[in-house]
């Protein structure tokens, strides 16, 4: 639930929690109150506060109306800052007053007017917490902000900002809540749940399909099924749609393993904890869909906007697929299952070859916590990006780094298709132990024909220890469908 946005010219409260900016290098803080300009800037000279893009201070002060708290926040260089530092700092600065157990912040907005769309999701997002689970005592203890006000003129461009920053931030905290949430309480039924939520509130501009085991069987998703086979729920192959203006087909594919335990090739506990997680490309596709069924923004480069979810659980069981099983997957390529915890790739390769033969899709994005080869790559910060087209990569950086999607590039080496090749099938599903993101990445190569197409290994920012979920991938490719002309 995100905080309730005001927009006032003017908001006087003195208990309120005030937050201010300041771009580096500026230190007369002229949008201060007069009396406070001196007290913040000896505090800025103390802190050695320049406005950085990390920079924030925090001023209280004891008055009759009791403890007033001021914040400064630093956004960088006025030339260079980007969303991603606004929608950060602005998180930081709600946490701060969560921790005071404030419970209403007044935001002086000055000449940041054209970034209000990011200032409001950066509320929503420092304001986020996830504690479905925890008794009422315990949420007392940390009460979330109620009440923020945007001190700025009331015009109708501000107002659709605000529309789509809490639209926007509401897909991503959807994704991070369904990320959160134990395998006991989501699996595959629940995703078709939250899917057919989605699709009811839009009102006709999301439409949802869902294929059961049966139909799958019937099309041929051998690979698909074969992960799904070993757990008492059955699998569902969930597929959303949206209608733009454009000439080409786009489908977002995501990995939705609600529970990963490895299958026969049973992970170590300590390996198996988090699991819940292998589900986080699936959450983001139906963030992005739960955004263009609230917003229902004019999509110019598409035609038509396609959500995939081939969502399953991959446990061990009499009936699970054994290490050394051949499966046929939807293109009719064999498959050996050396390593049934390699199972992702599976289902991913029925859902891509679905994506590009059954929707017609010409420009196809997989996101998946794929590989832990990954990680060890780029570490936690970073995501793996592999293309068959650098445009279309190009394309999508710009909507990356500014909202804090970051990724590296990695390489689409084809030499290592070889170590992928089966003496018995046409493919296996693993191929040694080096360079395993990018043999994960070759082998869904394999699945596409002619579409342009990324692959996204979210492995690494999905989910930190102490973040927990992140939302990877929602804002990047809202804003992508959103805002770009044509591909």
């Amino acid at each position: 639930m995100t905080p309730t946005i005001h927009i006032k010219e003017t908001y006087t409260n003195p208990n309120s929690f005030h937050i201010y900016f300041s771009y580096a290098g500026k230190k007369k803080y002229t949008n201060l109150p007069t009396e406070l300009q001196k007290l913040v800037h000896l505090k800025a000279e103390k802190d050695e506060f320049v406005g950085k893009d990390k920079d924030l201070i925090h001023i209280e002060r004891i008055s009759e109306n009791g403890i007033e708290h001021f914040v400064v926040v630093g956004l960088g260089e006025e030339s260079s800052h980007t969303l991603k530092v606004i929608r950060s700092q602005m998180s930081k600065a709600v946490q701060l007053a969560r921790k005071v157990k404030a419970l209403e912040i007044v935001i002086h907005i000055n000449d940041h007017a054209k970034n209000v769309q990011s200032i409001v999701e950066g509320v929503c997002m420092g304001d986020y917490s996830f504690d479905t689970f925890k008794g009422k005592e315990s949420r007392k203890k940390h009460p979330h902000i109620q009440n923020v006000y945007l001190v700025t003129r009331e015009t109708e461009e501000i107002k659709k900002a605000v529309a789509r920053g809490i639209n926007s931030a509401s897909a991503l905290l959807l994704a991070r809540d369904m990320v959160n949430t134990p395998a006991s309480h989501l699996h595959p039924e629940i995703l078709v749940e939250h899917a057919r939520k989605i699709g009811n509130k839009s009102q006709g501009a999301v439409t949802i399909t869902v294929l059961d085991e049966m139909e799958c069987n019937k099309l041929g998703m051998g690979a698909f099924l074969g992960v799904a086979q070993g757990s008492e729920r059955k699998p569902a192959f969930i597929i959303l749609h949206y209608k733009g203006s454009g000439t080409h087909k786009f489908a977002f594919v995501g990995k939705s393993i609600t529970f990963d335990s490895g299958g026969l090739s049973l992970k170590p506990s300590e390996g198996m904890m988090d699991m819940k997680i292998d589900m986080a490309g699936g959450a983001a596709v139906l963030g992005v869909f739960d955004y263009l069924a609230t917003q229902k923004p004019h999509v110019s480069a598409f035609s038509d906007v396609y959500g995939v979810l081939p969502a399953c659980e991959n446990m061990p069981s009499g009936k699970a697929i054994k290490p050394g099983d051949i499966v046929t997957a939807l293109n009719g390529k064999t498959i050996e299952v050396l390593n049934t915890d390699a199972e992702g790739r599976l289902a991913l390769a029925d859902a891509l070859v679905y994506a590009e033969t059954e929707l017609k899709a010409d420009y196809i994005v997989d996101i998946a916590t794929l590989t832990g080869a990954c990680m060890v790559a780029l570490g936690q910060d970073l995501a793996g990006l592999f293309s068959n087209d650098d445009q279309f990569e190009k394309k999508y950086r710009s909507y990356a780094h500014y909202t804090g999607d970051d990724y590296w590039r990695m390489p689409l080496h084809e030499e290592y298709l070889s170590q992928m090749k089966s003496s018995i099938a046409d493919l296996k599903n693993v191929g040694g132990r080096y360079g395993g993101a990018i043999k994960a990445a070759v082998f869904l190569k394999e699945f596409v024909k002619k579409a342009k197409w990324m692959h996204i290994d979210i492995a690494g920012p999905a989910h930190t220890d102490k973040g927990g979920a992140s939302g990877w991938g929602v804002l990047s490719i809202i804003y992508f469908l959103e805002q770009i002309i044509k591909v």
